[in-house]
């Protein structure tokens, strides 16, 4: 009967220690009320801006869903985050779209890009973001 007793300790020690691990990393995912109502203000801006200046309403979308993944617990640049977060999206091709729209922005000289592309990008950001689960 002791020599099962070990084994069972064992086990029993993991169990709690994977449970534990579980919830903490549940807990530091969460976005708290306060970032939603923030994350709600800031794609509202980026949206009144999109008829003004598309060119800064992509760059302000993507600057949003960075800083939305870094809320989720995620780390390093936009493009690794979205690699560490492939499986949230339901379709992480167009994520990089718009990405990959934003990089041309901020990369290209005299780059002219037209409404209805950035209207595009804004909504595979915002699909993005609601695949997060921000209320947007």
């Amino acid at each position: 009967m002791s020599s099962l007793f070990f084994p069972i300790l064992v086990f029993l020690f993991l169990v709690l220690f994977a449970g534990l691990l579980f919830l903490t990393n549940k807990k530091r995912h969460r976005i708290s009320a306060h970032d939603q109502k923030q994350l709600q203000a800031e794609w509202q801006r980026a949206l009144n801006e999109l008829s003004i200046n598309p060119k800064g309403s992509v760059l302000e979308a993507d600057k949003l869903l960075d800083h939305a993944l870094t809320l989720k617990g995620y780390s390093g640049t936009l493009g690794e985050k979205l690699k560490k977060a492939n499986a949230v999206f339901s379709s992480i091709n167009d994520v990089w779209r718009a990405h990959k729209l934003r990089n041309r922005i901020a990369h290209e000289l005299n780059i002219h890009i037209s409404q209805g592309e950035a209207n595009q990008a804004l909504s595979y950001f915002k699909k993005a973001l609601q695949d997060l689960g921000i209320i947007i």
